[in-house]
């Protein structure tokens, strides 16, 4: 059943929005793209919504290069990442997630933010955020914290973000020979959710030697899932001739680790078979480019 009343409240400070979610049954809104439809659905009955799109801190992409970091306001639209002039060269395996989901209108409103506190295994920016070894940034009645992205999603639209503290940003690291790919695979509407997405990074020394590899797939677990196996690359030189095969085992135990569902988007089969193939050509698009350099 719905709640009688919802109260609506739009704070202009990070200290103003966490005394407004610690009070009552509150729900922060960012652009609403998810919310909206679950409060229609009456899956969410909260007594206030906490807008977070005014305060200012939470808007900001900041790229510092002495830190070595990007850190994205919770409140950035996905529409500010795929327009942002510095990030194109910078994360582009980020940029190109952001502008493939959903269409304009739900770019334009959809947060960073929203993307990762809704943990829905479907969606195309927690893959690549966890490739890129991104880190959620949090703040509460407790005071502020940092918890590792690969840690923060615990189930199917379950996080470890407390009910009353608010996400204030993600921060993702710039490294050094690092090249990153991600790739959807949508077979009915490109706007759709993919059946299988794969974002891959590979981190490789000046002699060409692997130092770093990861790789994430959404749709194929209850949340946005890492593969283990990808560190099998490590150590790997990229002009080697087995580096191939190591890339075919990754995926292949990709595969074999992934738990996906039937949906209608396909079968748990056909989606495990295609966690191989597209996990085999987003490694294999982060290596031809830094073979070539």
């Amino acid at each position: 059943m719905s709640a009688e009343r919802t109260d609506f409240v739009i704070p202009t400070t990070v200290d103003d929005a966490v005394a407004e979610i610690s009070s009552g049954t509150a729900m922060v809104l960012g652009g609403g793209t998810s919310v909206a439809l679950l409060i229609g659905q009456n899956l969410l009955c909260p007594s206030k919504l906490v807008c977070v799109t005014r305060i200012p801190e939470l808007r900001s992409i900041d790229v510092d290069p002495s830190a070595r970091v990007v850190r994205l306001g919770a409140a950035v639209t996905l529409r500010d990442l795929q327009t942002h002039p510095q990030l194109t060269s910078l994360l582009p395996s980020l940029v190109f997630a952001a502008g493939e989901v959903g269409n304009p209108r739900v770019r334009s409103a959809a947060t960073v933010g929203g993307a990762v506190a809704h943990s829905d295994p479907r969606q195309d920016l927690p893959p690549v955020l966890l490739s890129l070894g991104a880190t959620v940034s949090l703040a509460g009645p407790r005071g502020t914290r940092q918890v590792p992205l690969s840690g923060f999603a615990t189930g199917f639209m379950e996080t470890k973000l407390e009910s009353d503290e608010l996400i204030t940003g993600i921060v993702v690291p710039l490294v050094s020979g690092q090249q990153a790919h991600y790739s959807r695979f949508t077979p009915q509407s490109i706007a759709d959710y993919p059946s299988v997405a794969v974002a891959a990074c590979v981190t490789c020394d000046d002699s060409g030697v692997v130092t770093e590899a990861k790789v994430a797939v959404a749709g194929a677990a209850s949340s946005a899932m890492e593969v283990d196996a990808a560190r099998l690359l490590v150590g790997s030189a990229l002009d080697g001739s087995g580096i191939g095969d190591t890339v075919g085992e990754v995926a292949r135990l990709a595969a074999l680790s992934s738990e996906p569902v039937d949906d209608r988007l396909g079968s748990a089969h056909y989606k495990q078979a295609m966690v191989s193939v597209w996990t085999k050509r987003a490694l294999q698009a982060c290596i031809k480019p830094a073979r070539a350099v």
